[in-house]
């Protein structure tokens, strides 16, 4: 049995003003700091035998916080990055919704049809995603606790996959900033035993 706790990182400054983000190096804002250290203090798990992250500055940064209480080594892994939102990023959604109404429209109904000039699908971000994941299980062994540090959209993505959802649907997945999301993977099958909790940031 593997357990894995996939850890959206902290409020930025972008979040904050609704701009698109996606690979674009932005780091915590004061309050994402604090986000990461709340959860920090308030763990769900006691131990925890490897910590990887989107190798992102956003989801670093969180990351490392955690890694302080453990004294463990991060492993910065590309593939974890959010989705590459090419000529998006930047941008703030009220803008890209005056510049590219339709294609902002399509962004929240129909995300699976979407491809971002310069960018990706979120065909191609599952695939990424779920390609490294399966590695890491693969190659991590038994009775271990991962903690992975990512961003939104790729978590979803993600979640999507191990519940057979359709990408259509993935906005119906609620990501909050350190949301905590656990995996539990017995003998290849995968479950889901915790969605988006953000109890840790109201104790």
């Amino acid at each position: 049995m593997i357990k894995i706790m996939l850890v959206r990182h902290g409020v930025t400054e972008w979040n904050a003003t609704q701009r698109i983000q996606g690979q674009s190096d932005t780091h915590l804002a004061p309050d994402g700091v604090h986000q990461a250290r709340l959860l920090t203090i308030h763990f769900p798990f006691d131990t925890v035998d490897a910590i990887y992250s989107s190798d992102l500055n956003r989801a670093m940064t969180t990351a490392k916080i955690i890694a302080s209480r453990f004294n463990l080594e991060i492993t910065p892994v590309k593939e974890f990055r959010e989705i590459n939102f090419g000529s998006w990023e930047g941008k703030s959604f009220e803008d890209i919704a005056k510049e590219e109404p339709a294609e902002f429209k399509k962004f929240f109904l129909q995300p699976d049809m979407l491809i971002f000039k310069g960018g990706e699908t979120f065909a191609e971000l599952q695939n990424r995603a779920i390609t490294m994941l399966k590695k890491i299980v693969h190659d991590i062994g038994d009775n271990k606790n991962i903690v992975i540090v990512m961003h939104g959209a790729i978590i979803r993505t993600i979640i999507a996959y191990i519940l057979e959802m359709p990408l259509r649907k993935i906005w119906a997945i609620k990501q909050l900033n350190t949301a905590v999301n656990i995996l539990r993977i017995d003998d290849d099958a995968y479950s889901i035993e915790l969605i988006n909790d953000t109890h840790h940031l109201h104790m």
